[in-house]
């Protein structure tokens, strides 16, 4: 897959990225951002890194101790042959996204510097996940992480996510979209969490809040904020205290992901629990 970007027409670029834009921060936050590293894809994608950021490769640090740490990340939109992908970078253990340095980051000349077709905003953005426990696949391991400063801002990429025309298509509030990202993400037993629940009695909490849609957003608001939303005929919002960790086990399956109107994200849960 790497290397070969063949954007086609201009007309027809600029009209699927318009398009693809309305789901890329279904798929990147609710997959790959703050896993400690990047994924199987990201290591066989590595020939598409920017040239001029020059990453250097660190050990992943162990992701705990996530919950409320803010962060932000910068989708590099690319063209692969009839397909796009974003490499996600991310600014998590590094620095928590400065306000005013997050600000100052111009898009458009990002996108220009780093070759892309387009560089995406996304962010700032606060985790509700205590602990996240990366996967490497069945007889792999899990690369090192790429770091440089993008966009004025020193980050990590976080992985290379593959955009289909059904992601593309699926990019609507309570719509589920299935995500590969092989980790395990930890709610310890304790804190206090923010559940949909849908018709059919599954249940998806809520993995990260974000201020894209309210800046002013907070943790303390997370509670009474089914009163807030636009919900779906049939769902429903809650918040409970968990008397026993809970763990979103997505290494054999496919995470479930999906967004609130707010653009807050959550997990499908996997271990059955109503």
């Amino acid at each position: 897959m790497g290397g070969q970007q063949q954007r086609g027409g201009p007309a027809r670029s600029v009209r699927t990225w318009i398009a693809c834009t309305l789901a890329l921060v279904v798929l990147v936050a609710s997959a790959c951002s703050g896993d400690g590293g990047g994924d199987a894809d990201a290591a066989a994608l590595e020939g598409s890194a920017p040239p001029d950021t020059s990453p250097s490769t660190v050990p992943a640090p162990a992701a705990t101790d996530l919950r409320g740490v803010r962060y932000c990340e910068l989708l590099e939109v690319r063209a692969v042959g009839d397909a796009l992908e974003a490499t996600v970078w991310n600014t998590l253990g590094l620095s928590d996204c400065p306000q005013a340095a997050w600000e100052a980051v111009d898009p458009v000349a990002v996108a220009e510097a780093q070759g892309a077709l387009a560089v995406v905003p996304n962010g700032p953005r606060y985790w509700l996940v205590d602990t996240i426990e990366k996967v490497a696949p069945a007889g792999g391991s899990l690369p090192e992480r790429r770091q440089a400063e993008v966009g004025g801002l020193e980050m990590f990429v976080a992985a290379t996510v593959a955009i289909s025309p059904e992601q593309v298509a699926g990019r609507a509030p309570y719509r589920e979209t299935s995500v590969d990202r092989r980790t395990r993400f930890t709610f310890l037993a304790g804190a206090e969490v923010y559940e949909l629940v849908a018709p059919d009695g599954a249940a998806y909490v809520m993995q990260s809040w974000s201020q894209q849609v309210d800046p002013t957003l907070g943790e303390a608001d997370l509670a009474g904020l089914g009163d807030r939303l636009e919900l779906p005929e049939g769902w429903t919002y809650r918040t409970r205290t968990l008397d026993a960790d809970l763990v979103v086990v997505t290494v054999e399956e496919d995470a479930r992901v999906l967004q609130d109107e707010l653009e807050n994200s959550y997990s499908r849960r996997t271990d059955g629990g109503s």
